[in-house]
């Protein structure tokens, strides 16, 4: 009988600790608010002229026309082969963009003074060559996006690759890469669920808890 009871009371005093731990839970189960989200980027060279049209059409370096904006100037270039004006006509809050889309073709702007007046006119190129006017060298980037230049795609977690976001082009060893994917993944606590969940097993812990004292007081009795 005294075995029995003593085994009733490891057993009660097993469910208190256990109930304790779960009343506690805020200090163990993801202290600092939740789990780390990942964020996966694909890298893939730049081989011809149909991908590097592809990477012109995501990077923030180029300028659409007409979809970014009317482009009107652009298009009184392109009319009229120049623009002359006698006035700054970009300043640093408007910048004089790498490269410009239409729908006939790819351009590289080009600013220049003559008889004191600043003239703008646009170069038709290549997409292969707006590529690599607007590259950006890999080394001047963080080791996240040589990585992905090298391996082919890099993984990172609870923070986003800037130059990435941005759709940057890139230059490694001569070869010109772009982004093509971009997969990411929340952890489940990412959400609000982590609230719920330690509300639950706050709740649950100190139901056992309180049984436990139930139970210590009846075999004590």
């Amino acid at each position: 009988m005294v075995d029995v009871n003593r085994f009733q009371f490891v057993v009660v005093f097993g469910i208190a600790l256990l109930g304790i731990g779960l009343v506690f839970n805020p200090f163990y189960l993801y202290p600092n608010g939740g789990g780390e989200w990942e964020r996966t980027y694909h890298v893939t060279p730049i081989e011809n002229e149909t991908m590097a049209s592809q990477a012109l059409g995501l990077s923030e370096e180029v300028l659409g026309c007409p979809s970014d904006r009317p482009c009107v100037l652009e298009q009184q270039i392109l009319e009229d082969g120049s623009v002359e004006s006698d006035v700054p006509v970009y300043g640093d809050d408007s910048p004089w963009y790498s490269v410009v889309r239409t729908a006939n073709g790819t351009y590289v702007p080009e600013r220049g003074v003559e008889d004191n007046e600043t003239v703008l006119t646009l170069e038709e190129v290549t997409a292969m060559e707006a590529v690599e006017e607007i590259a950006v060298p890999s080394d001047e980037r963080p080791e996240e996006v040589r990585e992905a230049v090298t391996t082919g795609s890099v993984t990172v977690y609870s923070e986003t690759v800037e130059t990435f976001e941005r759709n940057e082009v890139l230059e490694h060893d001569g070869e010109y890469y772009y982004q093509t994917r971009t997969r990411g993944s929340s952890h489940w606590t990412g959400d609000g669920s982590l609230a719920q969940v330690r509300a639950l097993l706050f709740l649950i812990g100190g139901g056992l808890v309180a049984y436990a004292g139930w139970r210590f007081k009846e075999l004590s009795d």
